[in-house]
């Protein structure tokens, strides 16, 4: 059944959603380089700060967080399992593989969502929105062409599982767009910490480290996370994902800017195609008339 057009400002809302999401998402390198721990670690103290921070927040709307429960039924734990998924997968992949190799498979992101949409949800398919995906992922494999190593095979299957996992959470959200969401984020973090326990070394860390495990957990994760939900509300899933490409442009910017790694020639033309790419669809997107 084909999803309801947004009107022109919720739709534009979407956007701005998106974009900030992409925006916070592409700390987490920036963040990362600063917390000295190893990335079980890191993940395990991810999942158990997002569960500490948003149960009090959960526990507050208590009513309304318990009739989103009731409503969304499986469609809840489903996301929280993917979500969960992604979170360690993510880790995985990093251990596998160089940042460059899966991020090349980040690129797939828009491609499955969009078609996953097509499919479940009957969400239009648009000719300059494949176009705008096809050259996104041109932009991205051009921006880390010069560093890809071989033998990381393995690492880039297991980045893939990250794809399928946040392209399968994106149609799971659109689709019940009608009921708030948020407590498959905080589910998602017991599910990883559980995973990541039996791998971490939680008494290891410093106080010194809290500060930015903090920014790293409730900020980046929870925050980029609510926002990409409240856009799933508002605009199709194949749009969402093609604008959360940003995160991969940004990342290396946020880098450059604090800690003096320029990105090379070809990672700034890459990124700038793929910035080019998202705002030409979300333009055309904006021209095509309601209904």
């Amino acid at each position: 059944m084909a999803t309801p057009t947004p009107s022109p400002h919720a739709a534009a809302l979407g956007v701005i959603y998106a974009v900030v999401a992409a925006a916070i998402f592409s700390t987490a390198g920036v963040i990362v380089r600063r917390i000295d721990l190893p990335a079980w670690d890191i993940s395990f103290w991810r999942s158990a700060f997002l569960v500490v921070t948003m149960l009090p927040l959960l526990l507050w709307q208590y009513r309304r967080i318990w009739i989103d429960v009731r409503n969304a039924g499986p469609a809840l734990l489903l996301s929280a399992l993917l979500l969960a998924g992604s979170f360690v997968a993510f880790i995985l992949a990093l251990g596998l593989a160089p940042v460059a190799n899966v991020l090349i498979m980040f690129g797939a992101t828009p491609f499955i969502t969009a078609l996953a949409a097509r499919l479940f949800l009957g969400e239009p398919l648009h000719r300059h929105t494949i176009l705008a995906m096809a050259t996104a992922v041109v932009g991205l494999a051009i921006s880390v062409a010069g560093s890809l190593q071989a033998g990381a095979l393995a690492g880039m299957a297991v980045a893939f599982i990250v794809v399928l996992c946040m392209s399968g959470n994106y149609v799971v959200v659109r689709h019940r767009r009608d009921v708030g969401m948020a407590p498959a984020i905080w589910l998602a973090g017991v599910i990883s910490g559980l995973v990541a326990l039996p791998f971490a070394h939680p008494e290891t860390v410093m106080w010194s480290q809290v500060p930015w495990l903090f920014a790293l957990s409730p900020g980046q994760l929870v925050g980029g996370l609510l926002l990409y939900m409240a856009s799933l509300k508002r605009i199709p899933a194949g749009r969402a994902a093609l604008l959360g490409l940003l995160e991969l442009v940004l990342g290396p910017i946020w880098v450059w800017m604090f800690d003096g790694e320029k990105p090379d020639d070809l990672t700034l033309i890459g990124g700038t195609i793929v910035i080019a790419a998202a705002a030409a669809n979300v333009w055309l997107d904006s021209r095509r008339p309601a209904g």
